[in-house]
């Protein structure tokens, strides 16, 4: 009996939707820029004015400290972010997006819609909400396994 494989099938589809949404010019032209900085950087436009730490992308992203650490370092060397330390507690940085990440961010945005329009083409509301319940689940199951 021939059986689908969920794992590998989501990975194609992630791995291909990171190829799409990193052909933009500013991550074309950045040959630095990884596609976890991206997803990041999404992450970080989509939070707004809220103060972002380095634990809430530790938390959204399910990396450790150490890999968050890096990733950080790495972004804001190729000048994407700053971390600023914050009045109330030492130990803490607050993530602050610089002005080149804000042409990134329309470029990104622009990408994102074109992204999502074809992606979703085609289908209707009710399977949207059939794939995102499925997502749902998929983690609920995979959040027993720890």
């Amino acid at each position: 009996m021939d059986r689908r494989h969920v794992g590998p099938a989501v990975r194609t589809l992630s791995h291909r939707i990171g190829q799409v949404l990193n052909n933009i010019p500013a991550v074309r032209d950045n040959k630095n820029m990884t596609g976890i900085q991206v997803w990041i950087l999404n992450f970080l436009f989509r939070r707004g004015q809220e103060p972002t730490f380095q634990r809430d992308v530790e938390s959204e992203f399910t990396i450790r400290r150490s890999t968050a650490t890096e990733i950080l370092k790495q972004m804001e060397k190729g000048g994407l972010i700053r971390r600023v330390p914050v009045e109330y507690d030492a130990r803490l940085k607050k993530i602050e997006l610089t002005d080149y990440a804000e042409v990134v961010k329309q470029q990104l945005e622009r990408q994102v819609q074109r992204t999502e329009r074809q992606l979703t083409e085609g289908f209707s509301e009710e399977e949207l909400d059939a794939f995102f319940s499925y997502v749902c689940r998929f983690q609920e199951n995979l959040a027993k396994i720890e």
